[in-house]
């Protein structure tokens, strides 16, 4: 598993076990993480910490949705990585990730040697 020291990731996850997976795994790869549990949230978290390296956006949020959430953070950062992961998997849903400002997608359940990849892709 590749290391990622000082490498700060925002995950926007509304659900609780979830995250509490993707942290274990991200904390065994030495990345920090700051967590939002909905769009608001994130949204305030990433305009107050100007050093994250890339966010990994839950797409069905209660409230403000990811796709939301990417278009609001665009707005602002066109170059921070933003990884969508949702069970959508059809192409219409990748492609709406991807028009809302998304840099890749991710199915749910997420595949860690997938995340992984992605995560030395834009952080390697």
């Amino acid at each position: 598993m590749s290391e990622f020291e000082g490498q700060i990731i925002l995950v926007v996850e509304d659900n609780f076990m979830s995250y509490k997976l993707l942290e274990a795994h991200f904390r065994r790869a030495n990345l920090s993480i700051l967590h939002a549990s909905d769009g608001v949230k994130a949204i305030e978290i990433f305009n107050e910490t100007p050093n994250i390296s890339m966010i990994l956006m839950d797409i069905q949020l209660p409230g403000l949705s990811g796709l939301d959430v990417t278009r609001k953070i665009r707005e602002s950062n066109t170059e921070i990585p933003i990884i969508a992961a949702t069970a959508n998997v059809f192409d219409d849903d990748k492609q709406a990730c991807i028009e809302a400002g998304c840099t890749d997608f991710l199915s749910k359940p997420i595949s860690f040697p997938e995340l992984f990849q992605l995560l030395d892709k834009y952080l390697g």
